[in-house]
C-alpha cells in the first residue's frame, strides 16, 4: 500500500467509518452503526426463548451435550422461586436453593441464575406451570408467565431455552409429607419451594426418557 493509501485509511479509522459492500455498490457506513447492528442480530438470534418441552429435551440431547448440559426446575411463587438442578445424565433431579422474588430485584436474580449457568453447564430451565383443565389462565399462571418475560427481558440468559411443565398437585404432595414434621413455618415454606421445584423437574425427566427412548420414539 502507498503511503498516500496508508493515510487515507489512517484517516477513515480516526473518523470512525468504514467501508461495506452493498448490492449498489461500495458505500460508506459508520464503524459504530456496523457494530450496533450486528449485536441487534446476535440479540434477536440468542434471546432466551420458550420452546416446547420434547424440543428442549431433543435439544439437549442432539447437541451433544447429554453428557455434560443440565437442566434446572423453577418452581415459581409470588414470593420465592424454588430451584432443582439434574444430574449430568439428566435423569434425576436434585433440590437446589430458594431465591427471594420481588419486583425490584429481577436482575439480581438473574444473575444468580447465570452463576448458575456456569456452575452447572446448564441449558435450559423447566418451569412449574398450573396449566388448568377447562383452558382458563389462572392468577398463578399469569405470574409464572410474567416473571419469565421479565427474567427474558434482563438479556443475561441469552442463548438458554426454557419450557413449562405441569406443576398441578406437586406443592400438595410436597405439604402432604412434610405435615408429620412439624417444622417451623419458615423453614417448612423455603422446604416446600425446594422440593416442589424437584416434582416438577423429575417428573419432566421421567416423561421424557420415557417418551424418548429410541424404541418409543421409533413408534411415534
Amino acid at each position: 500500500m502507498t503511503g498516500e493509501g496508508e493515510e487515507e485509511m489512517k484517516w477513515r479509522q480516526r473518523k470512525g467509518w468504514l467501508e461495506a459492500r452493498t448490492s449498489l455498490g461500495w458505500c460508506v457506513v459508520p464503524a459504530f452503526l456496523i457494530i450496533w447492528l450486528h449485536r441487534l442480530h446476535c440479540f434477536k438470534k440468542e434471546q432466551m426463548k420458550v420452546i416446547e418441552p420434547v424440543e428442549l429435551f431433543q435439544k439437549l440431547c442432539s447437541s451433544g451435550a447429554m453428557q455434560k448440559g443440565r437442566l434446572l426446575g423453577l418452581d415459581v411463587g409470588q414470593r420465592y422461586v424454588g430451584l432443582a438442578v439434574s444430574d449430568v445424565a439428566n435423569r434425576i433431579a436434585s433440590p437446589g436453593s430458594v431465591l427471594v422474588r420481588k419486583k425490584t430485584n429481577i436482575d439480581i436474580m438473574a444473575k444468580v441464575f447465570q452463576k448458575l449457568v456456569s456452575q452447572h453447564s446448564l441449558v435450559g430451565f423447566v418451569v412449574g406451570y398450573p396449566f388448568c383443565l377447562w383452558g382458563q389462565s389462572s392468577v398463578e399462571a399469569v405470574q409464572v408467565r410474567l416473571f419469565m418475560e421479565d427474567l427474558r427481558n434482563t438479556g443475561r440468559l441469552n442463548g438458554l431455552a426454557y419450557t413449562y411443565w405441569d406443576e398441578n398437585y406437586t406443592s400438595k404432595c410436597v405439604e402432604a409429607l412434610l405435615e408429620p414434621l412439624d417444622l417451623n413455618p419458615v423453614k417448612s415454606k423455603t422446604i416446600k419451594d425446594k422440593f416442589a421445584a424437584v416434582g416438577i423437574l423429575q417428573g419432566y425427566l421421567d416423561n421424557m426418557n420415557r417418551k424418548l427412548k429410541p424404541g418409543n420414539l421409533a413408534r411415534e
